[in-house]
This record gives C-alpha cells, structure tokens and sequence, in this order.
C-alpha cells in the first residue's frame, strides 16, 4: 500500500480527462540544472520533482499548466 496518494494540479480553464494533449510529458529544466517531467493525465498535470509530491503544485507544473491553458484557449477563441 502506498503512503502518500497521487496529488495533481488542475486546470481552470479546460477539463483534462480525454484532453489531446493527455500522456504528453513535458521535460522542464529545474533552477539547479535538474530535469524534471511534467505530465497530463486524466485527472491533471503531475510532476516528478520532490515538492510536487509533498505539495501537490510546484513552478515546473504551473509553468507548463499556463502555457498549455494558453495555448488551448487562445487556439480556441481565434477558431470562433
């Protein structure tokens, strides 16, 4: 039995489950020169760095979580 559950950081403005970009992993480079991957899944962005496990957020994930957001809307709104 694990001892901590998977945390995962939502977005706002779109509904991950099924999303295109679901699977996608996102490699970001940390402060100190580590690399960290970001991914989407169906429940949210989850990253592989430390805080992201203790806190369920960290900047890895909210920098990619905005550019995805973004992305998704802006290409969105210029299509209507």
């Amino acid at each position: 039995m694990r001892k901590f559950r998977n945390k995962y950081l939502r977005p706002t403005r779109f509904n991950p489950k099924d999303h295109m970009y679901v699977g996608v992993v996102w490699p970001v480079e940390g402060s100190t020169g580590k690399q960290y991957d970001v991914e989407l899944t169906n429940e949210g962005f989850q990253c592989s760095c430390h805080g992201f496990v203790y806190h369920g957020y960290c900047k890895h994930s909210k920098a990619v979580l905005k550019k995805v957001e973004q992305t998704t809307f802006d290409s969105f709104v210029r299509v209507l």
